[in-house]
């Protein structure tokens, strides 16, 4: 495979750390800033929403410049703005300039799929685009831990800094080894949503959606709920890393059995893990020694509501196998809508309730999931494929 779609992978890291690191950061923020955590946490659900709502519209009023330029325009942007970021004054600016991060970050993922969709040859395009949602994958695993780390360390602030350095890496990565490319006739935005006219396709979605709100209820506030039990700082940090570890594990092991035994068992198994697991995370505070219970519940979350990933990339590929490009990109703002609403959701029930409620509210949500994946799996042999 071209050397160029490993450092267009490297700038999906970029990106999608400084999307995911924000959670971890949460209650230093909203300790420096004297608002709540619940307020906090619209920097995440902000973030999510703007880019979910964003990345077809700016893809589309993009597609027809030349890819470079768009890639290298979305990656430089993002790192002033995280310079900006880390000295923002007051919580309204950061909010904006989370806004501004999301706006020309959802211009780098389509940019960079279709770009290495016209670099694969045919047989071996859906391989190349993995590669790029791999950084994705990865930054969602380690985003938060290395975001965190340095802020434990060194202040939330730095954290931003760091992430900035990322970006630059990465923009100097595309700008080294990038060639300019030239624009090629693309859907419009009409042709972009087309998909959406198969009913398989909105349940698909629509899974990716609900998924992802239950896993960002739990994870977007799991630093005040690990708080409540005695757990921040440096051991937090440990903490995160090992959601990191056993969530990069999860992606691995949800590839090998989407191979081995199919998309749908994948995705049903992983949230019929899932499920019992979130449930646990409501009691274990009550119980003695309930901190130490909470991590190896982390250790076993992490890996099963992460393996359902590459199953659900792999369904939105076979869907509609010649626009797989377009369907990966609606199912990763499926996947940030759902963020969005995670937080949402998260928000609510951290400002009325104790941070131990999260468990029972996101089990809900992903037996919610697992009740449209049933719909789904009923509905796909009769589905007409495009």
């Amino acid at each position: 495979m071209p050397l160029t779609l490993y450092w267009l992978a490297f700038g999906m890291f970029a990106l999608g750390t400084e999307s995911f690191l924000v959670a971890g950061l949460l209650p230093a923020i909203a300790a420096d800033y004297g608002i709540s955590l619940a307020t906090a946490g619209h920097l995440l659900s902000f973030f999510a929403v703007t880019y979910a709502l964003g990345a077809p519209v700016m893809a589309t009023v993009t597609a027809r410049f030349d890819r470079r330029k768009v890639l290298l325009v979305s990656l430089g942007v993002f790192t002033l703005s995280n310079i900006a970021a880390a000295f923002a004054p007051n919580y309204e600016t950061l909010l904006a300039l989370r806004v501004a991060m999301a706006v020309f970050s959802c211009l780098y993922s389509p940019a960079a799929m279709a770009l290495a969709n016209s670099l694969a040859p045919p047989d071996k395009r859906g391989r190349a685009i993995s590669i790029i949602v791999a950084g994705l994958t990865v930054a969602s695993a380690f985003g938060v831990p290395f975001g965190t780390l340095i802020g434990n360390l060194f202040g939330w602030r730095a954290s931003f800094l760091a992430v900035a350095g990322l970006g630059f890496v990465a923009f100097m990565a595309v700008f080294l080894g990038v060639k300019r490319t030239l624009p090629t006739e693309v859907p419009g935005l009409r042709a972009r949503l087309m998909p959406l006219a198969l009913p398989i396709v909105r349940y698909g979605l629509a899974v990716t959606v609900v998924w992802s709100t239950g896993i960002y209820v739990m994870f977007t506030y799991m630093a005040g709920y690990f708080g409540d039990l005695g757990i921040s700082g440096g051991a937090y940090a440990g903490v995160l890393l090992l959601f990191g570890c056993c969530a990069f594990v999860g992606n691995l092991f949800g590839g090998w059995s989407t191979d081995k035994h199919g998309t749908m068992p994948t995705m049903r198994n992983a949230l019929l893990m899932a499920i019992p697991v979130l449930i646990a995370f409501s009691i274990v505070p009550y119980l003695p020694h309930g901190a130490w219970y909470a991590v190896v519940l982390v250790g076993l979350w992490s890996p099963t509501g992460f393996s359902l990933w590459p199953a659900r990339q792999s369904e939105m590929i076979a869907m509609a196998p010649q626009s797989a490009p377009l369907l990966l990109g609606l199912n990763t703002s499926a996947f940030y809508m759902g963020m969005a609403a995670g937080s949402a959701i998260g928000s609510l029930v951290v400002a009325h309730q104790p941070p131990a409620s999260l468990g029972l509210v996101a089990a809900a949500i992903e037996l919610t999931a697992l009740g449209l994946l049933a719909v789904e799996w009923k509905r796909r042999p009769k589905a007409a494929l495009a």
